[in-house]
């Protein structure tokens, strides 16, 4: 299923040119894990990433094509966390790659895309407090004076995300870009981060109400320009 391929590709197209390292996936090297729901006070933040007044986006998004995340890696574009000194904007984007989640039926596959797109709220770095919303595509994050002097980094924070997403079965690989430049495309990041909860959203209510018609509904325009959308709606259909 190539439902998100052509998103994750321009995704892609904006965050490669801006990336500065990358860094393999190593698990002895991911951050250690804080109390969930671990709370950083201002007087005790270094800084916070994507901070109320700066750009701030969190983008998910799954595939099956081996060229679009041949395998794990972190890449940090823009300045690591031992390097920034105040308040930015930041944005990260995180491109998973499954085996054929679609085996065992649509709605087991639509149900493990939560569990993953979820998968943020649930990962608590020592001395990163994520913040992620679960109304827009923001995700805050207050980083620690004693965090960063210790050495944290995006590598560590990576490391450690990946590790959560393979615990997994489905996913046989993740790549995570972590995006502080201040002239980076917010923007445009933002808006395939909105394209991305559409195709979510239209994927439910194809497995929804499969007997609906075409012509009339309103996700029609949306399932005409994915590849692979209309077979899906017709395969749930099929099964019915």
């Amino acid at each position: 299923m190539k439902i998100f391929d052509e998103l994750i590709t321009d995704a892609q197209g904006l965050v490669d040119p801006l990336i500065a390292r990358r860094c393999a996936f190593d698990p002895a090297k991911a951050a250690r894990e804080g109390e969930p729901n671990e709370l950083i006070l201002r007087r005790d933040m270094a800084f916070e990433l994507g901070e109320g007044s700066f750009p701030s986006v969190s983008l998910t998004a799954v595939t099956q094509d081996p060229s679009l995340v041949p395998e794990d890696a972190v890449f940090v574009c823009g300045p690591d966390l031992g390097e920034i000194r105040g308040d930015c904007a930041f944005a990260r984007v995180t491109v998973l790659r499954t085996d054929d989640i679609f085996e065992k039926g649509d709605q087991a596959a639509y149900a493990l895309i939560k569990s993953m797109e979820v998968k943020k709220f649930e990962v608590s770095p020592r001395g990163y407090m994520m913040r992620p919303s679960a109304l827009t595509n923001r995700e805050q994050v207050r980083v620690s004076k004693k965090a960063v002097k210790a050495g944290l980094d995006f590598q560590s924070v990576g490391n450690l995300l990946i590790k959560k997403y393979r615990e997994n079965r489905h996913v046989l690989a993740a790549a995570i870009y972590f995006v502080t430049l201040p002239n980076a495309p917010y923007a445009a990041l933002d808006s395939l981060a909105d394209r991305t909860n559409v195709l979510v959203a239209t994927l439910n209510h194809a497995l929804a109400d499969v007997s609906m018609n075409c012509r009339a509904c309103e996700w029609k325009p949306v399932c005409d320009a994915v590849d692979g959308m209309k077979e899906l709606h017709q395969r749930a259909a099929a099964q019915h």
